[in-house]
C-alpha cells in the first residue's frame, strides 16, 4: 500500500490551509478506490509537529540528527511515498514554517512525487508553488506539474465561512490527485534502486 501524506503548511492561528487540505483529502479518499493498488492519503499538521527554528548542528544531509523532534520528523516524512503540499503565499513565497519543516531533513524527501495546492490573493499562491518547485529539484523530488490555485479565497466561502470550490477547482484537484496517485505508486520501485546507490 502506498501513503500519501497532505501536508498543511501554515501553522498561523486562523488559517485557510485546513479547509483546502480537508477537501483534497475529501476527494482522494474518492479517487483512492479506483486506483490501480490500495493508497491511503494522510494529513499532517505541520502544527501540530511545533518544530523550532532549524537547530541541528550538522547539515541534514549528513544524516546525523540529534535532536529527538528531528528524530520525530525523520520517520513521519521517511513513512510516506508521496505528498501533496497545501500552501499560502507570504510575500510572494512560502511561509517560514513550511520552508522549515523541509529543510530539516534530507534523504527522507528524496524521489518522491510532491504535488502542490496553494492559496492566497490574485496570485493564488502559484508564486509559492514557483518556489516550491526549485526546492523540490534539489531535493531530488518529482513534482506534478498538475496543481490547485485558489485566488481571494475568502470570496468562495459560504455563510459559515465554508470553503465551496469551483468547478474549475474541483476538475483541476482531481486531475492532481490521479497524477500523485499514478506517480506515487510508479515511482516506488525506481526509488528503491536510486536510494541504494
Amino acid at each position: 500500500m502506498s501513503l500519501i501524506k497532505i501536508i498543511i503548511g501554515s501553522t498561523r492561528p486562523q488559517r485557510f490551509g485546513p479547509q483546502v487540505a480537508g477537501w483534497l483529502n475529501e476527494l482522494a479518499q474518492e479517487l483512492a478506490g479506483s486506483a490501480a493498488e490500495p493508497v491511503r492519503f494522510e494529513i499532517l499538521d505541520l502544527a501540530d509537529l511545533n518544530l523550532p527554528l532549524l537547530d541541528e548542528p550538522v547539515p541534514p544531509a549528513m544524516n546525523q540528527y540529534q535532536n529527538e523532534h528531528t528524530k520525530k520528523l525523520s520517520s513521519i516524512v521517511a513513512e510516506a511515498d508521496g505528498y501533496l503540499i497545501v500552501t499560502p503565499e507570504y510575500n510572494n513565497s512560502i511561509g517560514g514554517a513550511l520552508k522549515n519543516a523541509l529543510d530539516y531533513v534530507f534523504y527522507e524527501w528524496n524521489y518522491k512525487p510532491v504535488a502542490y495546492a496553494s492559496y492566497g490573493s490574485a496570485a493564488g499562491g502559484s508564486r509559492a508553488v514557483g518556489h516550491l518547485r526549485d526546492v523540490a529539484g534539489e531535493m531530488k523530488m518529482f513534482d506534478i506539474r498538475e496543481v490547485v490555485v485558489i485566488s481571494n479565497y475568502w470570496n468562495q466561502l459560504d455563510a459559515n465561512g465554508k470553503f465551496v470550490p469551483s468547478e474549475d477547482q474541483i476538475g483541476a484537484a482531481k486531475a492532481m490527485i490521479e497524477q500523485l496517485i499514478f506517480w506515487t505508486q510508479e515511482m516506488k520501485a525506481p526509488r528503491a534502486k536510486l536510494a541504494a546507490k
